[in-house]
């Protein structure tokens, strides 16, 4: 005979199971039903190939651009330029952003300047920026960094001071140090608000791609997309275009799963009902 708190572990575990099937379903159900969309768009309602290309054609132009071989090196060259400005965003991100909660002063005097720029188009100084760095892929790195380290300095610095004191007062009672408070109480706490900035940046991050790209490079998916365009061949620019949404998705996809193993502590409302109920 199973007892309530037997039964109760026994709900939890069934509705986890079925929270876990709906989360790997339904993001796939909801990319089935853009697909059809995009299809039933393209062919009923635009009924122009010149002007947007059907998903089935989009997708037979992306096959080809990878069986050919010609989309390899911008794939390389713009996955690069994504991934070590990035990097430096987010380790330059999270270090102000955790400086500024631990020094208000600081925080206060750079508080200002930091809206300032978050808030400013900075893609208007994309030009510029490659007139100074060149066309290579410093200047694409630079602009990547410009924008997406305000995401998480910001998120970063806002998770830190959202943090109850509560928790390090009862760390500190029970006798942890500095390092064991810092790694046990604080990084935990504060890891949701430094993932939603990152994932935040990833999105920023593949616009400063694909922004310096355009204005000025000789390789790289932006630069293919420019050629696509400009030649009308729009199955294959929505077929680059796929690929970016694809190097965004995949590191996105990565930090929510990262969020998951962080905060196991963190239960879902559906997962909560679903015992409750039981």
């Amino acid at each position: 005979m199973l007892t309530p708190g037997t039964r109760r572990l026994s709900s939890a575990g069934r509705a986890l199971g079925v929270i876990g099937t709906r989360g790997s379903v339904l993001p796939l159900l909801g990319l089935a039903l853009a697909a059809v969309a995009w299809e039933a768009v393209a062919r009923f309602v635009v009924r122009s190939q010149l002007l947007f290309a059907t998903f089935s054609s989009t997708v037979t132009a992306l096959w080809d651009l990878f069986r050919t071989g010609t989309i390899f090196l911008h794939v390389i060259v713009s996955a690069e330029e994504f991934a070590i400005g990035f990097i430096i965003s987010a380790v330059a991100g999270v270090a102000l952003g955790a400086a500024f909660a631990a020094l208000p002063w600081l925080g206060n005097l750079s508080s200002a300047v930091v809206q300032a720029a978050y808030a400013t188009p900075l893609v208007a100084v994309a030009p510029l920026l490659i007139v100074l760095f060149g066309f290579g892929v410093l200047s694409k790195i630079i602009i990547v960094v410009i924008l997406a380290i305000f995401p998480v300095l910001i998120s970063t610095e806002s998770a830190f001071r959202s943090i109850n004191p509560e928790y390090v007062e009862t760390a500190v009672a029970f006798g942890a140090g500095r390092l064991q408070i810092l790694r046990k109480v604080i990084l935990p706490a504060a890891s949701l608000g430094i993932l939603t900035g990152l994932r935040l940046a990833v999105g920023r991050g593949i616009i400063g791609v694909l922004v310096g790209e355009i204005f000025g490079a000789t390789k790289g998916l932006g630069f293919l997309l420019v050629q696509y365009s400009e030649s009308f061949q729009t199955a294959k620019t929505l077929a680059v275009v796929l690929v970016l949404a694809i190097i965004g998705v995949a590191p996105n996809h990565g930090l929510q799963r990262l969020e998951y193993c962080l905060s196991p502590w963190q239960v879902s409302r559906p997962l909560r009902r679903q015992i409750n109920v039981e």
